[in-house]
């Protein structure tokens, strides 16, 4: 058979996985119309979420296209630092939203913003938080609009812009049904990924020999990953951990308060834990979900060292989010492939969704029935979302026909805008008995503009972003607290 004709038999095969998949997808995802009645319903579930369904709900968000495509590719390319860069600071992260599960369940929440409202008695500092939160997620569901475009276009053979327009209808599908919708097809979505992960790792281990060979084989390599890339590897970068100073180790730490500290204060999975039906469950769910999340990853790296050392370098690709594709349809081809490439665009919608509901949620909730309209009626509520849900969507699918170069260091920054501004005044109002609604505001805005000022920079120095924020952040938060709290005595005792 010509080479033409090989490339055809696969487009079919994986057409014929796809169109298995959307069937799935549709049919798990109307389910969240029949029970979505008011926005308790719409956002959060009813509060009503079993262990299984959190687990689930929780791993599919978490584990998108920056795990699936960025983490892959970037070990690829730098090697084992890049767990010290994403993996860990995650994890620890999580470890973070264990912490402050119990304390976020004793506030009668919808969204994360509206824990500002109840802790430091302000509309404004939830409208503000509402507003950040729906531009915020809109830039971040470009991510997985890219992830799913980069698969879709690689195996089936179609244009991008086609391909992207594919995940568009699908995420707007299965968030009008709001978490209800989300969370079934979530099950669905995550047993995809784990199964491609799990695949996918198989066939290197078999291609390349076993770990160990992967390890003596990696230490030898000494090119390009791909054309345009910046560094060439040194030998023994691969297993480096700072991959011969190519990810310096200031970049390394600071990294931690972008992807570590950013993900403890997002809203995506705060909601998760308020989602779940009672304190126990929540806690539950984050452990068993880092224990599955740390499988999933160790199988990424396998899966990023091993495609180098089958091949060192990829001439027909620009970017690591391209690796993975790349790897399963033209170098390690089998009749797992199929499989392998549902579950790399199952990461990409089962975090997209959760993400279009969270950005209208920032709007309808926190902004409009907040500050405009609060005795808008259930009905009329969730066709607004579903409108602004459409809006935010078609937004995101404008941005991502030019979207950024790597998925994963561009998702670095939009957790880095967390951590700078949400972090502190959802900690410490959490745990801060003398925490004060002006420190709140204050230093949202300093977080804010440090983060700001270092984004404009343009990464001139190996400092991630948020590090200053989030200093900034902290000490004006504490600063004005403090000085406030002082005051206030100094009132009372005269």
């Amino acid at each position: 058979m010509d080479r033409r004709g090989e490339k055809m038999n696969k487009s079919i095969i994986y057409l014929s996985y796809f169109a298995i998949y959307t069937l799935l997808l549709l049919f798990f995802g109307k389910s969240g119309f029949k029970v979505t009645n008011n926005a308790r319903d719409y956002f959060v579930a009813g509060n009503s979420l079993g262990l299984a369904s959190s687990i689930f709900s929780f791993c599919a968000t978490w584990f998108s296209a920056a795990s699936m495509q960025g983490v892959t590719g970037t070990v690829y390319a730098y090697g084992i630092s890049t767990v010290l860069y994403s993996i860990v600071p995650w994890l620890l992260g999580a470890v973070l939203l264990m912490v402050m599960s119990g304390k976020i369940r004793e506030y009668d929440i919808m969204t994360l913003p509206e824990f500002f409202y109840y802790r430091y008695d302000s509309r404004f500092l939830q409208a503000l938080g509402g507003g950040a939160v729906s531009v915020i997620y809109t830039l971040y569901i470009v991510i997985q609009i890219r992830g799913f475009g980069i698969v879709m276009s690689e195996l089936l053979d179609i244009s991008y812009m086609f391909a992207i327009v594919l995940i568009y209808l699908f995420i707007i599908y299965t968030t009008f049904g709001g978490l209800y919708s989300v969370s079934k097809s979530h099950r669905l979505n995550f047993m995809l990924v784990v199964l491609g992960v799990v695949l996918a790792a198989f066939v290197v281990l078999k291609e390349t020999g076993g770990i160990y060979s992967i390890y003596e084989n990696s230490m030898m390599i000494n090119t390009r990953p791909f054309p345009g890339f910046l560094h060439v590897t040194e030998e023994g970068g691969m297993v480096h951990l700072s991959a011969k100073g190519q990810m310096p180790p200031l970049l390394l730490f600071t990294s931690f308060f972008g992807w570590g500290l950013g993900l403890s204060s997002t809203p995506q999975y705060a909601i998760r834990i308020v989602a779940a039906k009672d304190d126990m469950t929540a806690k539950k769910m984050i452990f068993y979900s880092l224990i599955a999340l740390i499988l999933l990853y160790t199988g990424l790296v396998i899966i990023g060292m091993g495609g180098r050392t089958i091949i060192p370098s990829i001439d027909s690709i620009r970017s690591v989010d391209e690796v993975f594709p790349h790897l399963i349809n033209n170098v390690l081809y089998s009749p797992l492939s199929g499989l392998i490439f549902i579950g790399i665009i199952a990461a990409s919608i089962s975090s997209a969704d959760s993400q279009l509901l969270i950005a209208s949620s920032g709007f309808t909730y926190d902004i409009y029935k907040n500050l405009i309209n609060n005795s808008i009626d259930d009905d009329r509520f969730l066709n607004l979302n579903r409108a602004f849900i459409f809006a935010v969507g078609t937004a995101a699918l404008l941005l991502a026909i030019k979207p950024p170069d790597s998925l994963l260091i561009y998702g670095g920054y939009i957790w880095g805008f967390f951590s700078s501004t949400f972090l502190i005044p959802l900690y410490g109002g959490l745990f801060w008995k003398k925490s004060e609604k002006e420190a709140a505001v204050a230093s949202f805005a300093a977080g804010l503009l440090a983060f700001g000022v270092m984004m404009l920079r343009g990464g001139k120095d190996m400092i991630h972003p948020s590090f200053p924020g989030v200093i900034a952040s902290a000490i004006t938060f504490f600063s004005v607290s403090a000085f406030l709290n002082m005051k206030r005595r100094g009132v009372d005792e005269a």
